[in-house]
């Protein structure tokens, strides 16, 4: 039963210490997504603000660049359209 409980602290741990960061390019505010990630269009993706609120957003279009990652998602709850700029390593 120990086991059992270490092993789910490990992973709830080390689940939320790795993330990419971004920026809402609309508003300015600071966003992350689990790191490995990957973009896909039509996918659903779970990004988290500032906050720690995890928004379920629709890729509708990714620009990868030299060191940024630019996406297009749909908050398909709200209708909202919003542009995200990820920093890759």
């Amino acid at each position: 039963m120990r086991y059992i409980f270490v092993m789910i602290a490990f992973f709830g741990l080390t689940h939320s210490a790795f993330a990419m960061d971004g920026v809402n390019t609309d508003t300015g505010d600071a966003v992350t997504v689990d790191d490995g990630t990957v973009f896909t269009v039509d996918a659903i993706v779970p990004v988290f603000n500032a906050d720690g609120d995890e928004l379920d957003l629709t890729v509708q279009k990714v620009t990868p660049g030299d060191k940024v990652v630019t996406v297009d998602f749909l908050n398909v709850d709200s209708g909202e359209a919003s542009t995200f700029e990820f920093t890759t390593p």
